[in-house]
């Protein structure tokens, strides 16, 4: 015999109570009542109940003392896929109300229904969502046995997927709900992918309190174009959306590569602040991120310990745009609004406290790997 639950019955009452002014009870398969517009009688066991139970048949009651914890009205059973799981009552004299318990009753078995379907959706939701972590952390022991849970859940493990890590930043923080915030992270998160067109081999899980993944099989050529413009139309003065995305990549391990790509091009994408950064489009950056911060530091103390040093911050940052500008002055003064030999003078300032000369091109990559590694520190 399937259960009625104490959450789907007390949401048929609340359901109810917009559609009817009668008490509405709904009784549990032993015959105690675990859901009512009268709160007071949750708990209490009621003999009406009891005798639909043991009867399978409605049971009309005419006397508030004719029934343990019972009164007048009328109590009918609520069947799902073919088993006894609960009566639902209803005040009133039975002859009165007899048609209209009819349709209650009838709307009753629906909203069970419904009720079920959607927690079994949840909880198939659930199991892909956890399967999906395991995959993409590569928390499998056996693989034979982690692929025949992929057939079971009718994902396709050989097929060529891009991994896709959006994260939700609450820009101007309020005082809200971990409830909301993962209703307003649920919302965004179906938004994006009625946006982006979710395919049937498409998988679209929430992966930490503010951050969901989206392994897309097979994206169209104007996919980067579609993801900025949807994160665009998104994005708010409370709320902005940061994505990383990764390389199509083949079967099993390959969305697990394409996955761990996705988070460094995220890594950037927040530190750039930029909606979206292709791992693709990485250049050192991509090698910077998998160093070893001890290695970093390291690398920055022993060639450019000036860096550290908050009275050198005028010539570290005048090196950085001159960098950027491709090392050229006359570029790289314009945006530092200052004039070419006061440029030419830092540049030969910062040469001589560290030994390199940033307008020779070797000297020049070991000062963009410090910068770039000070960025990622």
């Amino acid at each position: 015999m399937a259960l009625l639950s104490e959450a789907i019955a007390q949401q048929i009452v609340l359901e109810m109570e917009k559609i009817i002014e009668r008490n509405i009870n709904i009784m549990d398969e032993t015959g105690i009542i675990i859901a009512s517009k009268d709160t007071e009688r949750i708990g209490s066991f009621h003999e009406g109940a009891l005798k639909v139970i043991q009867e399978g048949e409605p049971v009309p009651i005419y006397s508030d003392q004719s029934h343990q914890g019972s009164k007048v009205g009328m109590n009918m059973p609520i069947f799902f896929k073919g088993a006894l799981i609960g009566v639902i009552g209803i005040t009133g004299n039975p002859e009165e109300i007899s048609d209209y318990a009819k349709i209650i009753h009838k709307m009753t078995e629906v909203m069970v229904k419904e009720a079920y379907v959607s927690q079994e959706l949840e909880l198939e939701k659930s199991v892909r969502e956890r399967f999906v972590h395991e995959w993409m952390r590569r928390q499998w022991s056996d693989r034979s046995d982690f692929l025949l849970r992929a057939k079971t859940l009718q994902i396709e493990m050989a097929a060529s997927r891009q991994v896709l890590l959006f994260e939700l930043v609450h820009i101007k923080e309020k005082q809200d709900s971990e409830l909301t915030r993962q209703e307003r992270l649920r919302s965004i998160m179906k938004e994006i992918g009625d946006m982006l067109g979710i395919g049937a081999q498409d998988i679209l899980v929430l992966w930490q309190s503010n951050q969901f993944i989206l392994l897309k099989q097979e994206p169209p050529v104007s996919f980067p174009s579609q993801i900025k413009e949807c994160l665009r139309r998104l994005c708010s003065n409370q709320i902005g959306i940061h994505c990383g995305v990764g390389r199509q990549q083949h079967d099993m391990d390959g969305a697990v590569k394409s996955f761990e790509e996705a988070q460094q091009a995220l890594f950037f994408a927040r530190q750039k602040k930029q909606s979206v950064v292709a791992f693709h489009d990485l250049g050192i950056e991509s090698i910077v991120y998998q160093i070893p911060e001890a290695v970093k530091i390291d690398f920055v103390e022993r060639f450019f310990p000036v860096f550290y040093e908050k009275k050198h911050q005028q010539l570290v940052e005048s090196v950085k745009v001159f960098l950027e500008h491709e090392q050229s002055i006359a570029s790289a003064s314009d945006a530092l609004f200052i004039h070419k030999n006061t440029l030419q003078y830092r540049l030969k300032k910062m040469e001589q406290l560290t030994g390199f000369d940033p307008r020779k091109f070797k000297d020049a990559a070991l000062y963009w790997l410090a910068l770039a590694f000070l960025e990622k520190q």
